[in-house]
């Protein structure tokens, strides 16, 4: 069972680990830019980018991306091996405690809980801090009762180490006091502490000493992000400390079972720790521990789980699931335990005791924990996996965009000739978006730009061009940088959206320019202003229409233009229709000059399968002032209307 146990862990947190959750956020872009700095002979003990990091997660980081290379999964891996060895752990620490029962249900709880799997799918630090708390309590146990000074000793060590993972580990010496407290008030328990407690505290200090040398020559560091975020502030609690404490609190305590945490990077917004098939264990094993809360393994558990909910409780953003990590795995030994005490219920064989035989009524127990254990893997699949992962909102706040541009940039190194010019809008390299200048090809002869200042190869750039640009300043380099004749390709990246941002937006877009040889070819004349080329459909799949045209103009364009492509049924009804400015908006009608030729794509999503024999598609033009639609008049000159219909067969291909 705990083999199994394992298994599942590690398949939750290594499958897909790659695209699950999608993009590539910030936090984790900066461990893996701090990791290739200690692959350069940097080794602070603190990170002081991004707010200040402790170390060990990067340290690790930069272990698997010098044998694995610069990729998102290399980044998450050491998360993932991480939140799959504590399994093993958590089962220990819960047999230790509990007894054998209850640490394979532990086990279990944390291999398939979904904030568990989800902390150990994203390349950040807090994962780090459990494994380093449950060998603590588990070897301070072992210490306890066998007195044995390596193992006092080896219990510091732990603690000390979990310092360099998390600052949530910074509340730990309260947990430990209070437990010290009530364990001294105890005298018979007094004596079996001393002088464990002393190795204990040698090797701890030891380990700290470095980190506490650092800290002493900068103190700001301690406390650093923690004043930014504190509800002791003005400016977070409003002028009302008592009231914030108090809202607080019953934010953190909603976490297990009313409301988990609402931002989208660290949860299905909203879900709670526990679904609905751990709500009963969880509430069981809780009654369970309070009612003998004088054993030391509940009192520890107790005041485990409530203290370490100190650090989201004195932070705005309550529940905050990164910095309440340090409940785990306290938390998960509750429902362990409701679910060990359920399968002793001792009401049931006085229930069915003249129905059913004894081994029946095992048979009937191990069932309803089964159930209940395998109903809760089922439902972090589905939240997780089928939900979570393929949100919109996951996908911007995980900054997919930026992992996209870097993954763009990439393909048009390696698919470009020797000595294509590649540009990337400096702003993507200056530190907002990290992601990109972790995941970029180091080897990749990407030239960083000014936009105000224009492609340092203008005018008349070497073509062939690519051009990765920021679409909300002035864009007027771009015609000036491409010689002509030649043929454009404009393509919008992926919609981005920032935390306080209202509205979703296209991150980048991205111009490519070859030069041709001048063509003459010529379908359609729309009022002498722009001639189409060529026209291409296909389909998507049987109810989205791609419709790829080709653009030139004989003179220039006097007005802004629309382009629109209608698709019709033979009654003449629309079935489908795209109104767009050539492409998609990205090319101003005062960059057109003879001797180029632009691609523009049109995706139409139809009410109805197309069907080439029975489905018309229409292209024309119109003003962008008056709507005013443009003549056309077909290769020899003859008017025929104000649209002109695409012929061909259509066929079937990927977007």
């Amino acid at each position: 069972m705990l083999l199994l146990a394992v298994v599942i862990a590690a398949g939750l947190r290594l499958w897909q680990l790659d695209g699950v959750p999608p993009g590539f956020y910030r936090d984790e872009a900066y461990n893996g830019l701090d990791a290739l700095n200690v692959l350069a002979g940097q080794h602070p003990l603190y990170f002081t980018a991004n707010n200040g990091r402790e170390p060990a997660y990067i340290y690790l980081t930069a272990l698997f991306v010098q044998t694995l290379g610069r990729q998102v999964w290399v980044v998450r891996l050491a998360a993932a091996i991480t939140g799959t060895l504590t399994t093993f752990i958590v089962y220990l620490l819960a047999r230790t405690w509990f007894g054998r029962r209850a640490g394979l249900l532990a086990a279990w709880l944390w291999a398939v809980t979904l904030w568990p799997v989800h902390l150990s799918r994203i390349g950040l630090r807090p994962i780090l801090l459990v494994p380093c708390l449950a060998l603590t309590f588990w070897l301070g146990t072992l210490a306890y009762r066998r007195q044995r000074a390596w193992l006092w000793a080896a219990a510091g060590l732990a603690y000390g180490a979990s310092f360099y993972t998390y600052l949530a580990s910074r509340f730990t010496p309260l947990l430990l006091g209070l437990l010290l407290f009530f364990l001294l008030l105890q005298p018979g328990r007094r004596r079996r502490l001393w002088p464990g407690v002393l190795w204990f505290a040698g090797s701890t200090a030891l380990v700290l000493l470095p980190l506490a040398l650092v800290v002493w020559h900068d103190p700001a560091l301690l406390l650093g992000r923690a004043q930014q975020v504190s509800i002791l502030s003005p400016a977070v609690n409003g002028g009302d400390l008592w009231g914030a404490l108090w809202q607080q609190t019953l934010r953190a305590l909603g976490l297990f079972l009313w409301q988990g945490d609402l931002i989208w990077r660290h949860n299905p917004a909203g879900r709670p720790v526990f679904d609905l098939f751990m709500a009963i264990p969880f509430l069981v094993g809780l009654g369970y521990a309070l009612r003998f809360w004088r054993h030391p393994a509940m009192l520890a558990l107790l005041l485990w789980t409530a203290t370490m909910l100190g650090p989201t409780i004195l932070a705005e953003d309550t529940p905050h699931f990164l910095r309440v990590v340090g409940i785990l795995p306290a938390a998960l030994l509750l429902p362990a335990l409701g679910l060990s005490k359920l399968r002793d219920w001792p009401k049931l064989p006085r229930v069915l005791q003249q129905k059913w035989p004894a081994a029946r009524q095992r048979v009937w127990r191990d069932g309803l924990v089964v159930v209940l254990c395998a109903a809760t893997l089922l439902v972090t699949v589905r939240d997780y996996f089928y939900d979570y992962a393929t949100r919109p909102q996951t996908s911007f706040y995980f900054e997919t965009a930026a992992r996209n541009l870097a993954e763009q940039v990439n393909v048009a190194a390696q698919t470009a000739p020797a000595g294509v010019g590649l540009y990337l809008d400096q702003r993507f390299w200056n530190g907002s978006w990290p992601a990109v200048n972790f995941l970029v090809d180091p080897a990749a002869a990407v030239t960083a730009y000014d936009p105000a200042g224009g492609l340092p190869c203008a005018p008349a750039c070497p073509l062939p061009l690519t051009i990765f640009a920021w679409p909300y300043t002035t864009l007027d380099f771009v015609p000036q940088a491409i010689p002509v004749p030649a043929e454009v390709w404009v393509s919008a990246g992926p919609l981005a959206q920032g935390d306080l941002e209202p509205e979703p937006y296209p991150f980048f877009v991205q111009y490519q320019a070859v030069g041709i040889s001048p063509d003459d070819r010529l379908q359609a004349n729309f009022a002498n202003q722009l001639h189409l080329t060529s026209a291409q459909t296909s389909l998507a799949a049987p109810d989205r229409l791609l419709v790829d045209l080709v653009w030139t103009t004989p003179a220039g364009v006097a007005q802004p233009l629309v382009v629109f492509v209608h698709v019709l049924d033979p009654a003449g009804n629309f079935i489908g229709q795209s109104d767009a400015p050539p492409a998609q908006g990205y090319w101003a009608n005062t960059w057109w000059q003879p001797g180029l030729w632009l691609h523009d794509r049109h995706e139409i999503e139809l009410t109805q399968p197309f069907d080439a024999s029975q489905h018309t598609i229409l292209v024309g033009l119109y003003e962008a002032n008056t709507h005013r639609r443009l003549p056309v008049t077909d290769p020899s000159g003859v008017p025929v209307g104000d649209s002109w219909p695409l012929a061909g067969p259509v066929s079937s291909k990927e977007n």
